[in-house]
């Protein structure tokens, strides 16, 4: 015998017609009330659910709910008597794969189980293939830092709700888009494809089709058989909109249609497509600065912002420099074949005095050459001439004298930001100019000190 699957509705008639249908190819359980349906899900682990919007005992919607936290993988299809795209969309934002409307054409049942089944051998294949990027991208390789672990424990939370749309800030190569990996590889069991758009790479007038897709004959040079967007392409996984500030401004207005309906159409369509992917977006730039410019939204930035995540230089946060070399040695020493164990005092002394202007990707660049060239098993000092070198040309511009017994960072961290706020009045943004500082960043300080502007 196939598959199972348990059908799901109050009507006798209509049970009975859907049994007769599926029996020989499948194994057939069937309930007419939520409660009972729950049972024997629980009892019977189903391959797919049958099941209706329509129940006596309580809303086909609240048993899609129970069975999903139960199981975010299980397959579920919707049975409804009438087309109510707000149900529908609920039942799809929730996971229900697909949906069917009575009366329930035969060949369209047999397509849409075919599918389904199909999805779910397919997603099983996947979970097997993605594994080592669920194991790799972990939250305890981020770093051990009091402002790692503020950003760890943030991303933790948002990563259990796919309908909450992330903003991560940063400098450039500071580790938004692991960021945002973890943040999707960490959310369920099953995390689905993530889809990466470089906003700032894409050409104007190509950006909608690339994210939305389009229609046969939508555009001169479309394809004939039209193009699935990058929403469709990231189903039930994570889109990841890059350098989401260089987005055009007339592609920001579909995109808040997307956020705030859950829905969008293809270029030169007319069916609406439920959204079922978590949606994350990242940026170097300031997005207030770009809003009061007129480059940028605002209302689609307080859209964006509901969860920001602040991802902070890698000079601010010195405890996570060894860590993170550390373990970049290790991936490149198993990569290259080679057998670097430690990295000498010196050297330890070299790494976080350097100011790190690349952030994180400079420092696994650096390890990678550095494994790549050397041989081990310590990472010495002469190793790490090319930012020896760049730690003097940094030092021209700017002398501090150091005490011997060295100095408590956060402390004068904090009172070169009294000092500025001082000089600017409490005035913010001018404190930020003074600093060189973007002001999102000198505000996290601002309110991570305890300070009054």
């Amino acid at each position: 015998m196939g598959a199972s699957i348990l059908i799901v509705d109050d009507e006798k008639s209509v049970r009975n017609a859907l049994s007769m249908a599926l029996e020989g190819k499948y194994s057939i359980i069937t309930a007419e009330q939520g409660a009972e349906a729950l049972k024997l899900f629980h009892q019977e682990r189903p391959d797919l659910i049958l099941l209706d919007i329509g129940l006596p005992d309580m809303n086909g919607i609240d048993v899609l709910k129970s069975v999903k936290d139960k199981d975010p993988d299980a397959m579920v299809i919707m049975v409804t008597a009438v087309e109510e795209v707000k149900t529908i969309v609920e039942a799809v934002k929730m996971g229900a794969y697909d949906y069917l409307v009575k009366p329930i054409d035969a060949q369209q049942l047999f397509l849409t189980l075919q599918n389904a089944l199909e999805s779910r051998r397919l997603m099983d294949q996947i979970r097997v293939i993605q594994q080592p990027c669920i194991d790799r991208y972990k939250f305890d390789l981020i770093g051990q830092s009091s402002e790692a672990k503020a950003m760890i424990e943030m991303g933790r939370k948002v990563s259990k709700s796919v309908d909450t749309p992330v903003l991560i800030v940063g400098e450039s190569g500071s580790g938004k888009g692991i960021l945002a990996m973890v943040i999707h590889y960490s959310g369920k069991a099953d995390p689905g494809p993530f889809v990466t758009v470089n906003c700032g790479a894409i050409a104007k007038d190509l950006v909608e089709s690339e994210l939305f897709g389009y229609e046969r004959g939508a555009f001169t040079g479309a394809r004939a058989e039209g193009k699935k967007g990058r929403f469709e392409q990231s189903a039930d996984g994570t889109v990841f909109l890059d350098e989401i500030g260089a987005m055009p401004l007339s592609a920001q207005a579909k995109l808040l249609g997307v956020l705030e309906n859950r829905t969008f159409h293809r270029v030169g369509g007319t069916k609406e497509i439920a959204v079922s992917s978590r949606i994350i977006a990242a940026t170097n730039t300031v997005l207030e600065k770009a809003v009061e410019q007129a480059l940028f939204r605002k209302d689609l930035f307080y859209r964006l912002n509901v969860v920001k995540i602040e991802v902070p230089l890698l000079r601010e946060r010195p405890d996570d420099i060894i860590p993170l070399a550390e373990h970049f040695m290790a991936h490149y020493d198993h990569k290259f074949g080679k057998q670097f164990v430690k990295i000498s005092p010196e050297a330890r002394t070299i790494l976080l005095r350097y100011r790190w202007p690349g952030n994180v990707r400079e420092l696994r660049n650096t390890v990678e050459r550095i494994i790549l060239l050397e041989d081990g098993p310590t990472l010495l000092p002469e190793y790490l001439s090319s930012i020896t070198n760049l730690n003097e040309e940094q030092g021209q511009g700017f002398k501090l004298d150091l005490p011997r017994d060295g100095i408590d960072y956060e402390e004068v961290m904090k009172t070169v930001i009294e000092e500025a706020l001082k000089r600017t009045q409490g005035n913010v943004l001018e404190a930020a100019r003074f600093l060189n500082m973007p002001a999102y960043k000198l505000r996290y300080r601002i309110k991570k000190f305890g300070l009054k502007n």
